[in-house]
This record gives C-alpha cells, structure tokens and sequence, in this order.
C-alpha cells in the first residue's frame, strides 16, 4: 500500500512539473510571438477582423512548430507535448508530422490573407492559392493518415469535428439572422474566416479535453 501511494505521489508530482513547464514554454513562445507580431508596422493598421484571423493563423502556426521541435527532439518534446515518454513521439511520428506540416501551412495561410494587399509583398492571388493549396495538403495528408488512427483518435476527430460543426453552425446562423434582421452588424468576410478556423481549433481542444488528454501524461 506504502508503495502504490508513494508511485502515486510521484506520478503527481511530475504531472505538477510538467504541467509548469508547458506553462512556462507556452507562455514564453506566445508572448514573444505576439510582441513582435503586433509590434510589425502592417499591424498596427489592421482592423479588428483581421488581427483575430492573424491571431488564429499564428496559434495554428505556434502548434505546428512545436510538434515539428518535439519530432526532432524527442526527448525535450515528451517535455512539451502531452505525451507519456519519447517513444510515445516516435511511434506516432507519421500522425505527427502530418499534423505539424498542416498546421504550419494552414497557419502561414492565414496570417498571409490578413496581409495580402494589391501593391504588397503579398498579392491576393497569391494568398489565396496560398489557402487553397494549404486546405488541399490538409485532405491529403488526412485521407493519408486516417488508416494509421487508434480507435481513440478517430473518436477524437469526429468528436471535435461535430463540435465545431454544431458550434460554428449555431453561432452563424444566429449573427446571420440577427444582421438580417437589423439587429447586429453582418459578419465581414474574415470574422467568418475568424470563426471557422477559430472554431475548429476551440473544438480540438474541448475534444481533447473531454477525453482527459489536456491533464499532463
């Protein structure tokens, strides 16, 4: 008995250090990222609608490119990720870097419409072949990797995507009955943008979440 509670003491207590240190790192990594993101002179002339969807854009982009670091470095990423040890990242390294790879595309995506201009760095063509390539590698990466899924993580997927779909669905079509109705101003084309990609990153999470997968491992 002295044995179980003294190794549950200690699951406890690196659950703590961990959950710390993924604080920390997020934290870090994030605050850096806005400080120098809405320190660009480009942002300091957006409007509202397009600051959130560049906000989405570079939490999918920060997501990418922490999972790619814990790929390379697996041990250090059994730090960061919520996994168990770095073999975990190792035997689900296909699942992995797929997941990086698109959420690094999605995200440069969609912090690359929120600065497209006509006479910019950036033309709107560009930004949107730029999306429209990124959804594409998306469907191919998924249909790809769908087979290599456990029974948990195709739960997972489907769990979050009925959640964003029930979610964005309800919130549309509120504001847009409400905007017809004189009531609201009608979305712009990013806030829908905004919430869309928003949503489905909020459903990953409450997914996640229902499932214990957010408490550390």
């Amino acid at each position: 008995m002295t044995i179980k509670k003294n190794a549950a003491s200690e699951a406890k207590t690196h659950q703590g250090r961990k959950l710390a240190f993924q604080l920390v790192v997020g934290g870090l990594i994030g605050g850096l990222a806005g400080y120098f993101g809405l320190g660009l002179p480009s942002a300091k002339n957006m409007a509202g609608d397009q600051l959130v969807v560049g906000g989405v854009g570079l939490i999918y982009l920060l997501m990418g490119v922490i999972c790619g670091f814990g790929l390379m470095a697996p041990k250090l990423g059994a730090n960061i990720l919520n996994v168990e040890d770095a073999d975990e990242i190792r035997d689900q390294s296909r699942i992995l870097s797929g997941s990086a790879i698109c959420m690094i595309a999605l995200g440069a995506a969609l912090m690359m419409i929120t600065v497209a201009e006509p006479d910019g760095p950036i033309s709107r063509p560009a930004a949107m072949g730029g999306l429209l390539a990124a959804l594409a590698l998306l469907i191919v990466v998924s249909i790809r990797d769908w087979k290599y899924y456990d029974e948990m993580l195709l739960q997972l997927s489907r769990d979050a995507g009925n959640i964003a779909f029930s979610g964005v669905g309800l919130v549309t079509l509120i504001w847009g009955s409400a905007s017809w109705l004189g009531l609201v101003t009608a979305p712009t084309p990013l806030a829908l943008v905004a919430l869309i990609a928003g949503g489905f990153l909020i459903a990953i999470f409450v997914a996640s979440a229902r499932k214990g997968l957010l408490r550390p491992r």
